[in-house]
């Protein structure tokens, strides 16, 4: 089956950042029509998604809310270069800018599936375990950009517990749980944070244990975003390059490999014993 034709996934985030530009400048859509010369209905699909983008039409409401030059044209090359199915994008230095695209996405997904090899996945980890996690990944990295990472993927939690909020799917391995993360006493409140997040109802958690030998956990971790309007988006990260990939080719065969790990991890009920029996080890 082929993929829904619809706006591009860029533009779609284009529009919700448009949307909050106008709210944050304290305007209706009829203001915003009312001084640009077009109709409520115009400015009411931008934002929505329901109607593609178009240069022109992005820039004026840009100049009319008043964005920053630097943000004007991050949003302009969005619009202009929407329509390609795949992008990749560096990391600003303006942390916690960084994650824009990945929030704008996880905030309109239905479900999100996400495989973890080697860290706790972000919207499971506990503070003090990001925290530390961060500090561990980048020691260049100012007390205040730690903080400011932190807290941005402490708001991006926030999805998890809204109403009609997404449906969670999470694979770790068991590394994961016996890696040793910042100060004593962190990875035991983290594993703990993990039993009580999987008892929620939107939330499954599953563990690839050691014995399950050669698997697709050995290609790295995978994000899978399901949006509503049926089409689906894979994020691939490393330390300084986003890449997303939207194609019907590299979308099925991430799914399959989601489905062969949850097929040879822990059922939810054994992944959650294994959890609490490491946590007793080191108790």
């Amino acid at each position: 089956m082929g993929r829904r034709p619809g706006v591009p996934v860029r533009q779609r985030r284009v529009s919700t950042e448009l949307r909050e530009l106008r709210k944050n400048a304290r305007l209706t859509c009829a203001d915003v029509a009312k001084a640009l010369g077009t109709s409520v209905t115009k400015i009411s699909r931008m934002e929505t998604g329901e109607r593609g983008l178009y240069v022109d039409d992005v820039a004026a409401l840009l100049g009319l809310y008043h964005v920053p030059a630097k943000r004007r044209e991050e949003l302009l090359d969005l619009v202009r270069n929407g329509g390609e199915p795949n992008w990749w994008q560096l990391k600003p230095a303006d942390i916690p800018d960084e994650w824009r695209d990945l929030i704008a996405l996880e905030a309109a997904a239905v479900a999100i599936a996400n495989f973890e090899p080697l860290v706790v996945p972000g919207l499971l980890q506990t503070s003090e375990y990001a925290a530390a996690l961060t500090r561990g990944i980048d020691d260049e990295l100012s007390e205040n950009q730690v903080s400011a990472l932190v807290a941005t993927r402490m708001g991006r939690q926030t999805l998890l517990s809204k109403r009609g909020s997404p449906t969670l799917f999470a694979i770790v391995d068991e590394m994961v749980l016996r890696r040793p993360i910042g100060e004593p006493g962190v990875m035991q409140r983290q594993r703990r944070h993990l039993l009580s997040s999987a008892q929620r109802p939107n939330i499954k958690l599953q563990v690839l244990p050691f014995l399950a030998g050669a698997t697709p956990a050995l290609g790295g971790p995978i994000v899978i975003l399901d949006l509503a309007d049926g089409r689906s988006v894979i994020h691939l990260e490393t330390q300084r390059v986003g890449t997303y990939l939207s194609e019907d080719p590299q979308v099925r065969a991430t799914k399959l490999a989601m489905r062969r790990l949850s097929a040879l991890a822990l059922a939810p009920d054994e992944s959650a014993r294994l959890i609490a029996s490491i946590d007793g080890e080191s108790a």
